[in-house]
């Protein structure tokens, strides 16, 4: 086939560069790519799937998941100025999270005349017209480029693939107008290899005896991490070397990935013992995080040392960033934890003095008492309760979606994971990433159940109207266990603290932050073709989660809203 216009030109370059997915929310700015995707399969030529996005934000949750689980870029269409707005706070999470995402926005045309293919032909191309449209999210994008004529196209696609995966990843926004989309391509000297997306920085070998030297000597290391276990391999590196090291193993202020299994006597779950345990600590090994502890909870031996290991430890992104850092190390973290754990495994094969100290720390770990609560068997629900519950009823390899905000300690403390990749969140504040995040994580991982937990302020925030249609659309169905603690929870609490004794904590509750006239979440659920519940008490909590991973393994997606603490 010839291709006929720069638009094909396109959407023939994202197949061949491997993009399995072009989530499109069309407009008048789109027509040129949705008449490409269709020439194309006439003329049995590849193209990305196209997954129909009713609102932005939602399709850059997908995305920012599915690069989660796999590692790679897809495309996200959005209409203009206006469009690039919908993606909201989840262009927040891609820069927080390192996701490598490619968003395409269109751009007003730029032709008036009547014989201008694709000009200028109805009042909203001048509304759409702004002075500084990539400046809606320069200060979150990795890189920005307007494609301006047909004969860049295949120098902006590579680049922008390769820069959205090279590490530390991120979003790369391009633009296009929809003139330039109807130009006849550039195929001359098109090509598609030659962007090579550079590998991870490996460690310093100098650095790497230096921390295995430390944590030789240390009397009580600690590994502080929110995202080493985003692969199998960071999961795999963690276990070892906390095995081999006897050293605790905290963080997750920020939510992430599962990086210990939950019950590994070296995980410490809980926020109050992870603060106790860094400020106790001799030698702290920071990997990848980007708040290891609260300045306010912990405060630091006098003689810590604290190794730096990220692929960004500047975090220039972070203007008051300042954690106390005396060695930083620009490495890639599942790697690090490797080349220490080889290392350290050298020197206590070569010095029995360390081997029976490392051995001392691990015995004396593995000994700690492991608590958990029994399974309430009546009464109000808790969210300590529903995260036992659903430990009982979900299988190994189900991969939950974290997004409870003031009720996350509960899922990280009390749902017992224990294998990679079956935990995450999106590792950054902005709200509304769960049910996306649950669309591209069923995407990328069809053959395995996806769970998201909110809380109710959350699961709103997640457009859920949007999410649920979109799961009915792509079959890539999903259960949402909506913890409902009446309202914003998270803007309650803060009220409190700062005014334990002010009127609002007297009247228990704070301004703007209890739902009055929230939703039936059930009837949400099936009037977008989706299961829903309500449970109110423990007795029905099981029997109901039952239910709705039925409905799940039938194809539907599915709502549980659960009733907790409105305190």
């Amino acid at each position: 086939m010839k291709l006929k216009t720069t638009a094909e030109h396109l959407v023939s370059l994202l197949a061949a560069h491997g993009v399995e997915y072009l989530f499109l929310n069309p407009g008048t700015d789109t027509a040129p790519v949705q008449e490409a995707v269709y020439a194309l399969a006439e003329a049995g030529l590849p193209t990305p799937a196209v997954l129909l996005s009713t609102f932005e934000s939602v399709s850059l949750a997908a995305a920012h998941a599915y690069w989660k689980m796999t590692g790679r870029p897809q495309v996200v269409f959005v209409h203009v100025d206006a469009g690039t707005q919908n993606l909201g706070a989840q262009v927040h999470n891609v820069l927080r999270d390192r996701a490598g995402v490619v968003v395409i926005a269109g751009k007003t045309p730029y032709g008036e005349k009547p014989d201008s293919s694709g000009g200028r032909n109805a009042p909203i191309q001048w509304q759409q017209d702004v002075p500084d449209q990539p400046g809606i999210i320069r200060g979150y994008a990795k890189w920005i480029q307007e494609i301006t004529r047909p004969d860049m196209l295949d120098r902006a696609i590579g680049r922008a693939l390769q820069v959205a995966a090279s590490s530390p990843a991120g979003l790369a926004y391009l633009t296009v107008s929809r003139d330039v989309l109807m130009d006849p391509p550039d195929l001359d000297a098109s090509r598609v290899r030659g962007f090579a997306v550079p590998v991870p920085p490996a460690p310093d070998p100098r650095e790497v005896t230096r921390i295995a030297a430390a944590l030789a000597a240390a009397g009580s290391p600690v590994l502080v991490t929110s995202r080493v276990g985003r692969t199998a391999a960071g999961f795999a590196a963690t276990e070892a070397l906390a095995g081999l090291a006897g050293l605790l193993v905290a963080g997750r202020l920020e939510g992430g990935p599962v990086n210990l299994p939950t019950r590994h006597p070296m995980n410490v779950a809980d926020r109050q013992g992870a603060a106790a345990a860094i400020s106790a600590a001799d030698v702290i090994l920071l990997v990848e995080s980007d708040v290891p502890w609260l300045p306010g909870t912990v405060t630091l031996r006098p003689d810590v040392q604290v190794f730096h290991v990220d692929p960004d430890p500047a975090k220039a992104s972070m203007p008051l960033w300042s954690y106390p850092v005396d060695v930083a190390v620009q490495a890639d973290g599942p790697a690090t934890l490797a080349a220490v754990t080889a290392e350290l495994g050298r020197l206590a094969d070569e010095q029995p003095a360390v081997a029976r100290r490392l051995a001392d720390r691990v015995a004396r770990l593995r000994a700690r008492p492991v608590e958990l609560p029994e399974l309430p068997e009546s009464g109000p629900l808790t969210p300590a309760g529903v995260m036992r519950a659903l430990s009982a009823v979900i299988d190994p390899e189900d991969i939950v979606i974290e997004e409870a905000v003031t009720n996350a300690a509960a899922v990280y403390e009390w749902l017992e994971r224990s294998k990679p990749g079956t935990l995450m969140g999106a590792a950054a504040p902005g709200l509304g990433f769960a049910l996306g995040g649950s669309l591209g994580v069923k995407l990328a991982r069809p053959d395995r159940r996806v769970i998201a937990v909110t809380g109710d302020g959350s699961f709103l925030f997640g457009v859920p109207t949007s999410a649920l249609m979109m799961a009915a659309e792509w079959r890539t169905p999903f259960l949402a266990v909506i913890l409902n603690n009446g309202g914003y929870r998270a803007s309650r609490l803060p009220v409190y603290g700062l005014f334990p004794d002010g009127v609002s904590a007297q009247r228990k509750t704070a301004l703007g932050t209890r739902f009055s006239s929230a939703p039936d979440y059930p009837a949400l659920a099936a009037a977008c073709h989706a299961h829903g519940e309500r449970v109110e008490k423990a007795e029905d909590l099981v029997p109901a989660l039952h239910r709705a991973l039925a409905a799940l393994d039938s194809g539907q997606a599915a709502v549980l809203e659960c009733v907790v603490d409105q305190d």
